[in-house]
């Protein structure tokens, strides 16, 4: 009996952790629906009942404020519809519009007089509002079809926050940092504080996985304006009652890269690169209307060289021979033997120096296996640069 109210507790607790949790996370993240009411001589409607239903099955109601008003806030991202209804006129229906992240969406809707038992259907495009009347604060949403549309390198959806007006590829928003944008999925902070670049979050983001995203470039309200930079914020996609998926792969080969520059004039192959890029998504109904799921996994695996240049002795300092020129410009050249020569006369008198044999044993191993190729680096007497590809594989998940 005390096992069985155990595992009671702790489900309960459980439960209620998790409750607590959607309630906080509905905060952030999300949208505004709002707008006004009106009969047909434009006199605004106080009373009435106005219904926000959600494609998922989702359903919120409230009633038109005595101006008329109606607002539905924190309202999750996704597609909806509205219904009004009021004694004394038609019920009307406005159909699927879109609520979008950070964004007001304004629907004004006029009513006809008559029964409430009939209806009015009214087709939503073009009612959505596209001017931001509700704050100060400046930026575009980027949507579904939007992303998955536009060429992006390497999938990385990051790419496409520089599309804003006052925002620059490397990150400066209006004035602001690279290192101050701030970075939310679905309303988590996901900042990448270590590297502190610009559009960059500790999260991979990748067409499949992002539904939407806005990016606040001024004048952000209370709700946001953590930095001085942009504010952006990305949304996942969710499951819905339909079944739906994508496989992809995409590769990337060497075959019509062009060489480097260097490398061409030294003589080296152009390096290698072979990018695989893979993954798939799918989504659908647990239950109807109300439970679903989506998963999304994407890897890659990437073999690439990078042309790189070292400095390496010349084949005269591997054979002992120290190349230079004097104050008036003239080349001199001091051999093995002269080196081992010079001694100091007078009061401790002896040789100058001798030159290791292990040194020039070195010297003409490194030299006779790593040939200069190369004259941007060294000093063009004594050493030379040596360029080659050298490989450094990628593999992420």
């Amino acid at each position: 009996m005390k096992k069985k109210n155990w595992v009671a507790s702790y489900l309960t607790a459980m439960l209620t952790v998790v409750l607590f949790s959607q309630t906080a996370w509905s905060q952030v993240g999300t949208s505004t629906v709002t707008g006004s009411v009106t009969d047909p001589q434009g006199n605004t409607v106080a009373g009435a009942t106005v219904k926000l239903i959600g494609n998922q099955g989702t359903n919120r109601t409230v009633v038109t404020s005595n101006d008329g008003v109606y607002t539905f806030p924190s309202v999750q991202t996704g597609a909806y519809r509205i219904e009004v209804e009021m004694a004394g006129f038609k019920k009307a229906s406005i159909s699927s519009f879109q609520a979008l992240v950070d964004s007001s969406t304004t629907i004004n809707v006029k009513i006809e007089i008559g029964e409430v038992t009939e209806t009015v259907n009214v087709d939503a495009a073009g009612l959505e509002s596209i001017v931001n009347t509700t704050d100060a604060s400046l930026g575009n949403n980027f949507v579904s079809q939007q992303i998955l549309q536009l060429p992006l390198l390497g999938r990385n959806v990051a790419n496409l926050l520089s599309l804003q007006a006052g925002v620059t590829p490397d990150g400066y928003v209006t004035g602001g940092r690279a290192d101050q944008a701030n970075i939310t999925l679905d309303g988590i902070d996901v900042n990448n504080q270590q590297n502190a670049r610009a559009f960059e979050s500790v999260i991979r983001v990748n067409p499949d996985s992002i539904d939407e995203f806005r990016v606040t470039t001024s004048n952000p309200d209370a709700s946001k304006g953590r930095s001085s930079g942009a504010q952006v914020s990305l949304i996942t996609k969710s499951g819905t009652n339909d079944w739906r998926g994508a496989l992809y792969e995409y590769h990337r080969n060497t075959a019509t890269s062009a060489n480097d520059w260097f490398n061409n004039k030294s003589g080296i192959a152009r390096p290698k690169l072979i990018r695989n890029l893979f993954g798939g998504r799918i989504g659908g109904p647990i239950v109807k209307d109300r439970f679903f799921f989506f998963y999304n996994y994407e890897g890659m695996r990437e073999a690439k060289d990078s042309s790189v240049a070292r400095v390496v002795p010349s084949a005269s300092l591997a054979a002992g021979s120290i190349r230079f020129d004097d104050n008036t410009g003239q080349a001199w050249t001091i051999t093995t033997p002269q080196i081992n020569g010079m001694v100091l006369t007078g009061a401790g008198a002896g040789p100058v120096v001798d030159v290791n044999t292990a040194v020039t044993n070195l010297f003409t191993a490194v030299a006779s296996r790593y040939k200069i190729n190369d004259n941007t680096i060294g000093d063009g007497r004594n050493s030379g640069g040596f360029r080659f590809n050298a490989s450094t594989p990628v593999k992420q998940n």
